[in-house]
């Protein structure tokens, strides 16, 4: 497990991962950072944090992530990964893309129970009326991060 501090209201990232991907990414409400010597993969992760941090907004995309997830999360988890930076979705049109617009509830769900924030951008879908909701992180930080990638309508933190 490695923890990042990150800036501004988020406080600390933790990451979990397999040899497969990460299985785990939470914010935390610390900056504790562990010594990335102890983590072989550690490097490869903190890189593509750090990018992100400093506008590369699609540093994230290519990490691997192997969250365990009944086959349904899964594939909302691949389809929220597919949102570009910058852009969002109220959870009816992420059920329309997953085919099944009256699976709005259960894409929901999904979203809410992502194992691996950031990486899985959850943070990209709003409510119906264009507000933020349901942020396990927390509004502030959902509202911080759609800000730094530059969505429409979310003033830079």
């Amino acid at each position: 497990m490695l923890t990042l501090p990150l800036p501004g209201p988020l406080g600390g990232l933790e990451l979990v991962w397999s040899p497969t991907g990460l299985t785990s990414a939470r914010f935390v409400d610390t900056e504790k950072t562990e010594s990335n010597q102890v983590f072989p993969d550690a490097a490869r992760y903190t890189r593509a944090v750090a990018a992100w941090l400093a506008g590369d907004l699609r540093a994230l995309d290519d990490v691997p992530v192997d969250p365990p997830g009944t086959p349904f999360q899964r594939a909302v988890w691949a389809e929220l990964r597919r949102i570009c930076a910058g852009t969002t979705l109220t959870y009816l049109e992420l059920a329309q893309r997953m085919g099944d617009p009256a699976a709005t509830r259960a894409v929901a769900r999904a979203n809410a129970t992502n194992p691996v924030a950031l990486f899985i951008p959850c943070h990209r879908v709003i409510g119906s009326d264009g507000k933020l909701v349901g942020y396990a992180g927390g509004l502030e930080r959902k509202r911080w991060l759609l800000a730094h990638e530059g969505a429409p309508g979310f003033l830079v933190a």
